[in-house]
C-alpha cells in the first residue's frame, strides 16, 4: 500500500495538470473561434452619422437591385434617419445588408436567365472585406461588358480611399450596372455554329474588332457605313460604329447580311481565303 500511494497521487496529478491543459485549449479555440467570425464581419464605425450612412447605402443597394430583379420595393418608415440609438442602427444595418443580398441573387439570376449567360458567383456575406470589393469589382466590370459594352481603364482603376469605402463604391456600381442591362441589353441570338466559325475564319483576315484606321470600313469584319445602317441600326445607335460594337453584334450584323441573300460577297478576298466562296 505505501509504495502504491506516491504512484496513485502521481496519476492523479497527471490527470489534474492533463485536464487543466485541455481547457486552455478549449478556451483558446473557442476565443479563436470568436475572432475568427468578428474579423469576417464588416467593420463598422461607431457614430451615429457613420452608421445613419450605412443604413442608407444598404437600403439605395437593395432598392437599385430590386428595380432591375422587377421586384417591389421593400418599404421604410426611415427611422433610422431620427435614430441614436447605436443597437438599433447596426440591426438596420445588419438587415438592410441581408435585404441587399437578396436582391442581388434575385436580379443577377435574372440576367442570367434573360442572357443565357453566367456571371460571377457571390462569396458569403460576410466573407472577407478584400475579397467582397473584389467580387463586386468583378462584377460590375462583367456587367457593363454586356452594356454599354465598353469599359475604360480609368472606371477599373478607381476606388474608394479605405477598404469600406471601395466595397460601397463597387456595389453601387455593380447594382447600376445590373439595371442597365436589364433595360437596355439584348440576348444574343443564336448562330449556327458553321456561320459564327466562318465569320470568325474572315475575322482573322480583316483586322480587329476595334479597328477604325481611317479608311471607311470599321470593325473585325470592316462594315462601312452604309452596311452598318442596313443591318446593324439598333447596334449603331447603341454604340456608334461598329469598332464600338461587342464582337457577337458585329457577327450578328454579319449573319443578317448573309441571311439576306448576299452571302459572303460582302467580303470577297477574305471569304476566298476561308473557303466560303
Amino acid at each position: 500500500m505505501r509504495s502504491s500511494l506516491p504512484q496513485s497521487l502521481a496519476v492523479h496529478s497527471l490527470a489534474v495538470h492533463s485536464l487543466a491543459l485541455l481547457a486552455a485549449l478549449i478556451i483558446f479555440a473557442l476565443a479563436g473561434s470568436a475572432s475568427a467570425r468578428q474579423g469576417v464581419r464588416p467593420a463598422q464605425p461607431v457614430g451615429v452619422r457613420p452608421l445613419r450612412s450605412l443604413v442608407d447605402h444598404y437600403r439605395t443597394l437593395t432598392w437599385t437591385y430590386e428595380r432591375a430583379a422587377r421586384r417591389r420595393r421593400t418599404p421604410t418608415s426611415f427611422v433610422d434617419r431620427r435614430s441614436r440609438d447605436r443597437p438599433y442602427l447596426q440591426w438596420s444595418i445588419d438587415t438592410w445588408t441581408r435585404r441587399a443580398d437578396v436582391a442581388r441573387r434575385a436580379a443577377l439570376a435574372r440576367i442570367e436567365r434573360r442572357l443565357s449567360i453566367r456571371l460571377p458567383k457571390g462569396p458569403r456575406l460576410h466573407a472577407r472585406l478584400a475579397r467582397r470589393v473584389n467580387y463586386s469589382r468583378r462584377l460590375t466590370i462583367r456587367l457593363r461588358r454586356i452594356y454599354p459594352g465598353t469599359v475604360t481603364r480609368r472606371f477599373t482603376s478607381s476606388s474608394g480611399e479605405s477598404g469600406g469605402e471601395a466595397l460601397r463604391l463597387w456595389q453601387r456600381r455593380s447594382a447600376l450596372a445590373a439595371v442597365q442591362v436589364v433595360e437596355h441589353a439584348q440576348a444574343r441570338p443564336s448562330v449556327p455554329d458553321w456561320l459564327n466559325d466562318a465569320f470568325l475564319c474572315i475575322h482573322r483576315y480583316e483586322g480587329a474588332w476595334t479597328s477604325d484606321t481611317g479608311n471607311g470600313y470599321y470593325g473585325g469584319l470592316q462594315m462601312d457605313l452604309a452596311f452598318q445602317a442596313l443591318y446593324g441600326s439598333d447596334f449603331a445607335r447603341r454604340w456608334g460604329t461598329a469598332d464600338a460594337w461587342p464582337p457577337w453584334a458585329q457577327i450578328q450584323a454579319a449573319v443578317r447580311a448573309y441571311q439576306s441573300g448576299r452571302g459572303f460577297d460582302p467580303w470577297p478576298r477574305t471569304a476566298r481565303a476561308c473557303g466560303l466562296l
